[in-house]
């Protein structure tokens, strides 16, 4: 017996309530843990931004660890907790006109900034998957968005993901509509701001041959540098410190590296796994970088036997997965990896396939607040189990895995895209004649 029509209006209107409860819930989140305590005094990855900002607006050294910890506890308040930051020159000059803004009202405006890049984000994906219309797959897709784990830490954190990661979406679908200097605007900015990021995007481009795209990024890049530079600090002491700050992070036994001592559950390159396995820095590097090299190559020889036609969202987003095998990204950072959305679940009239629904629930998984459980939990459960190997291999570093799942998803969506876009250019001509430059947004919006 099928439901009735008043049936099933009750049941969407069920699922709209409760979808809507949960993104509320979710809002609330942001704004509770986030813009309600703005002004407490509290070290954030913003933090070091506005320092390094305002230590360059005075001709400081912006690396100078001591220095920057003394203006820290000064101007933030967050006494007892070293200042030692990574972040490009680039992202100080960008940021510097907010540190004329004492650091509660800074703070506060880049939260704003944060929630309405949270917007952006989930609006920018939700046209890069090629929708226009609103249904109860759109609510759901904002309701995942929103409650995406990674999301949630980067706007905790004040981590510059907030912006980066719609800048980059917008630059995407810039390019993907040849709105190609744009584009490279957007790119440039980002690269400037998260280098890990941006870079890859435009590398992207560069390879399908968009030479505006990459042009307008190298004039961004180069108008920022010039800033930079008018305010000069000693380059010795610049490279001095940073060199410095870099041992202070990932030195064996430091916070962010893969040797015991590291932060438990962030560091999310393969390494952490490999270490325990292999009990070498070496090898484990080793290891590491010659699978993001062999995953590297696989991507370059799928999207050349497919002429560049694979969707952008997948072939970037595998491009950026990659990444994270064996070069640092915070967990923040892995916002970036919903572009990956837009190819995954199906456009009005597209089928679900077997490698789209690995990678939704991989994607699914991810969501969960497993590190925040993790930190909360692991203090009281016993000493026996947080030290045993499996625990420490598989557990602590669950992130990690489903990195890996991810990336070996993606991977294959490219292969089965590669497949069908070849089967269809034997089955018209043998062959497409259609070159990289001319992939773009068809006129529903979604990426051919």
């Amino acid at each position: 017996m099928t439901p009735s029509g008043p049936a099933i209006g009750m049941r969407l209107r069920g699922a709209y309530v409760l979808l809507g409860i949960v993104a509320l819930l979710m809002v609330s989140d942001f704004v509770l843990r986030g813009v309600v305590l703005a002004f407490e005094p509290r070290r954030t990855d913003f933090s070091e931004i506005y320092i390094g900002g305002w230590l360059w607006r005075h001709g400081e050294n912006f690396y100078n660890s001591t220095l920057a910890t003394a203006t820290q506890e000064r101007l933030v308040g967050a006494s007892s907790i070293q200042c030692a930051t990574l972040y490009p020159p680039t992202a100080f000059v960008l940021f510097s006109p907010i540190s004329f803004l004492p650091w509660g009202w800074a703070n506060f405006v880049w939260l704003l900034i944060g929630l309405a890049g949270v917007a952006a984000t989930i609006f920018l994906l939700w046209r890069l998957g090629g929708s226009r219309t609103w249904n109860l797959g759109t609510m759901a897709f904002i309701t995942f968005v929103l409650s995406f784990d990674p999301l949630h830490q980067a706007f905790h954190a004040g981590n510059m993901a907030l912006l980066v990661v719609p800048l980059v979406f917008w630059a995407i679908l810039l390019a993907e509509r040849k709105q190609d200097w744009g584009a490279g605007l957007a790119i440039g900015i980002a690269a400037c701001l998260k280098p890990q990021m941006g870079v890859w995007v435009l590398l992207y481009y560069v390879l399908r041959g968009r030479k505006r795209v990459f042009l307008g990024a190298l004039a961004t890049g180069a108008c920022v540098a010039a800033i930079l530079f008018l305010r000069p600090i000693p380059l010795f002491d610049a490279i001095t410190g940073y060199r410095a700050n870099v041992q202070y992070w990932f030195a064996p036994g430091r916070p962010v590296g893969f040797t015991p001592g590291a932060v438990p559950f962030h560091v999310n390159v393969i390494q952490v796994i490999l270490y325990q396995l292999l009990h070498s820095v070496f090898a484990s590097n080793l290891v590491a970088h010659s699978l993001f090299v062999s995953g590297l190559a696989v991507w370059i020889v799928m999207l050349w036997r497919a002429r560049f036609r694979i969707p952008a969202s997948l072939a970037i987003a595998s491009l950026l997965g990659l990444s994270f095998v064996s070069i640092y990204h915070s967990v923040s950072d892995a916002t970036i990896l919903t572009l990956a959305l837009g190819w995954a679940i199906p456009a009005e009239g597209q089928l679900w396939t077997r490698i789209k629904i690995a990678a939704c629930v991989v994607f699914l998984l991810m969501m969960l607040p497993g590190h925040s459980a993790l930190m909360r939990l692991s203090p009281y459960i016993a000493a026996s189990i947080t030290t045993a190997w499996w625990w420490n291999l598989f557990v602590a570093r669950y992130f990690v895995w489903l990195l890996l799942a991810l990336n070996v998803a993606l991977l294959f969506g490219l292969w089965e895209s590669a497949q069908s876009i070849r089967e269809s250019d034997y089955e018209k001509t043998g062959d497409s004649g259609v070159s990289p430059a001319e992939c773009t947004l068809g006129e529903t919006g979604v990426i051919r």
